[in-house]
């Protein structure tokens, strides 16, 4: 409440300053002409009308023009920096097909990597299967440097199908999105 009556304030305090301000544009306070003449006043409407136009300048002779002129757009005369069609669609395509090339890597090693897990799990399984609980060794079979699992073989080999499985469907899905990106299954090999 208090800012609206200060507000007010400041408004009736000024408004007289600023209605006193503006200038008054009678012919009385002209300087130059002390009496108001009916032929001074198209004299001075007459400078107004004798400005200099505008120039627009057309293409044919912004050439001939010397110094520092921004231009927008493009004209024959001037050098293209632009490629041409053909250029530019060469140099898309080539890029696309080192992107492609890369997908196609990328895809390829993902393969790979659950290959070499596969081949791992197939390793383990063949050595679980070929255990033997029968060593006669002075050290009892025991292998310090190996680690020792109290599971029984018959459950290791499940659990290494199962992630020999999940391995497997990871592959199988990598190659769909392989597909569903362009890439053909003979490229993946």
């Amino acid at each position: 409440m208090k800012r609206l009556f200060r507000t007010i304030r400041i408004l009736v305090l000024v408004a007289p300053f600023a209605y006193f301000a503006t200038p008054c544009s009678t012919p009385a306070q002209d300087p130059g002409n002390s009496t108001p003449d009916a032929k001074s006043i198209p004299a001075k409407s007459a400078p107004a009308d004798k400005k200099k136009p505008k120039k627009v300048w057309t293409n044919d002779e912004i050439g001939s023009v010397g110094g520092q002129i921004s231009v927008v757009g493009t004209r024959q005369d001037f050098p293209k920096t632009e490629k041409p069609a053909s250029a530019k669609a060469a140099a898309d395509s080539a890029a696309n097909a080192d992107l492609h090339q890369q997908q196609v890597d990328r895809y390829k090693e993902q393969m790979k990597q659950y290959q070499a897990q596969i081949d791992d799990a197939d390793k383990q399984i063949d050595k679980l299967k070929n255990f033997k609980a029968e060593n006669t060794a002075p050290n009892g079979g025991i292998n310090p440097s190996q680690a020792y699992t109290m599971t029984p073989p018959d459950d290791q080999v499940k659990q290494l199908e199962a992630k020999k499985k999940q391995l497997q469907a990871k592959m199988d899905d990598t190659q769909q999105d392989a597909r569903k990106n362009g890439v053909s299954s003979d490229e993946l090999r």
